[in-house]
């Protein structure tokens, strides 16, 4: 069935969209909700401006977004759950947590919808999380969740796994190619005190000097 969306639905089409979809779909949610009309000359020639509205409201949401994203840059969100053994938690930090954490840095509600966060995070970490703030802004925001109980405390906690330390620069020591070169040398030189030792100066050798005295 061809209709022309008066709204836009998420995943199936925007506000002035021609479209070709189900006729249960559009029979039994779409037309009942007044998100979209069967494609009737009149209406498709409205499509044009709704199409125009839709694009406006985007650049609106888009702009909104990005002023959003500017308050959220550099900020990890760190979540203070209780945690059991090896670290896992005793519950679970889902989207809503985030959205509501979010929401305490920017100072207003969000929906946890928007939040993309593929399944509930159950053990302590540093997190990478998308937040759909709209259509064309999705920045990944950090998510650091620690044990609320940390001897050191909360951002102490965070700060450790934000920055772990370095670990430190093994380096090859040298004794063991000095040792093997003196030991070079060593045999090198007993060899030529052995060639030095054989060999015979030129000339007559001692007893021939005797004999001719």
């Amino acid at each position: 069935m061809k209709v022309v969306f008066l709204e836009t639905v998420e995943g199936s089409g925007d506000m002035g969209e021609v479209k070709t979809v189900a006729p249960g779909y559009a029979r039994n949610y779409l037309l009942p909700r007044g998100l979209a009309a069967p494609a009737t000359p009149a209406l498709l020639r409205r499509a044009e401006r709704l199409r125009q509205l839709e694009e406006q409201r985007q650049r609106d949401l888009d702009a909104r977004a990005r002023e959003l994203l500017g308050r959220l840059e550099g900020e990890a969100l760190i979540m203070a759950v209780r945690v059991g053994e090896q670290g896992r938690l005793y519950g679970s930090v889902t989207n809503a947590d985030i959205a509501e954490k979010a929401g305490e840095i920017l100072g207003e509600e969000l929906d946890r919808r928007i939040v993309l966060l593929p399944e509930a995070i159950r053990s302590v970490g540093v997190y990478t999380v998308p937040i759909r703030l709209s259509r064309h802004v999705v920045p990944e925001v950090t998510v650091v969740v620690v044990d609320a109980l940390a001897p050191e405390g909360v951002q102490a906690a965070a700060d450790a796994l934000l920055n772990p330390p370095a670990p430190p620069e093994v380096r090859a020591a040298p004794t063991a190619r000095m040792e093997t070169s003196t030991a070079a040398d060593s045999e090198e030189a007993s060899s030529e005190d052995t060639d030095s030792a054989g060999a015979s100066e030129p000339g007559t050798s001692s007893e021939e000097e005797d004999a001719l005295d």
